[in-house]
């Protein structure tokens, strides 16, 4: 495994963060909400909470990383508004327009926005969950969750190559597939059970979208990913504990 400073067990790990990352690299953070509802012709309303590092301004890395955490979770590019206010309303205006608000649709209910933010901080990584929910009419809504990580040290995205070689990825498909397996109460790998349950066995293989914890890796899948609507947005979790047993 590339970078196995980053994901060693927890007892360990805090004593290293104390010399790897100096009181300059480490993060506060807050709360910001928002809920808001809107009688255009289509009405919709919105509900954000965002996490927002408060001391990004002290230090480049976090600036980059709060900079890309916000255009990630408001889906923004370009400049971003000087204030959170502005943020959440550019936000809001960015769903009215996409989805026509402001003309008459014939819909079961109002139109909905909803999206969270969880932060995970482990050793220098710094781990970004980006959870949401929109309905825009139809039978259903439809659900994501995206993780980024961070170095904390010099705010750089992070990808599956900084925590495994070429190797171990090629061995990941197998190894997440047996984790499911296991999850899900199967004694081993049994992809034809999996199927039947409606999961999609050969779309089982890890992508960018993951996030790092003080136990594991955990990748993230959205609806129809690997599996059906009706098996939701499933988390596969590469604990470090398995990793050599399962990847060496």
């Amino acid at each position: 495994m590339k970078n196995r400073h980053l994901i060693l067990p927890l007892a360990a790990a805090l004593s290293l963060t104390m010399a790897a990352c100096d009181d300059s690299t480490a993060p506060t953070f807050m709360f910001e909400n928002y809920q808001q509802e809107f009688d255009t012709k289509q009405p919709f309303k919105v509900d954000m909470s965002y996490i927002r590092i408060t001391n990004a301004d002290k230090n480049d890395a976090l600036k980059a990383i709060e900079t890309s955490n916000r255009k990630a979770f408001f889906a923004l590019e370009g400049e971003l508004p000087r204030t959170m206010e502005k943020t959440f309303d550019m936000a809001a205006a960015q769903f009215r327009d996409a989805n026509n608000c402001d003309k008459e649709q014939f819909s079961h209910g109002d139109y909905e926005l909803m999206v969270k933010s969880d932060i995970e901080v482990f050793d220098c990584t710094l781990s970004y969950v980006i959870t949401g929910y929109q309905f825009t009419g139809g039978a259903h809504g439809m659900s994501w969750v995206k993780g980024l990580n961070y170095s904390l040290e010099t705010g750089q995205l992070l990808t599956l190559d900084d925590f495994f070689s070429p190797e171990q990825k090629a061995k990941l498909p197998a190894a997440l597939t047996r984790l499911l397996c296991w999850q899900l109460g199967m004694a081993d790998a049994d992809p034809a059970r999996l199927s039947e349950m409606g999961y999609y066995p050969e779309n089982i293989k890890p992508t960018e979208n993951f996030f790092v914890t003080s136990t594991g890796i955990t990748f993230l899948f959205t609806p129809y990913e690997i599996g059906c609507y009706a098996v939701g947005m499933p988390r596969i979790e590469l604990p470090y504990s398995s990793i050599d047993s399962l990847l060496e």
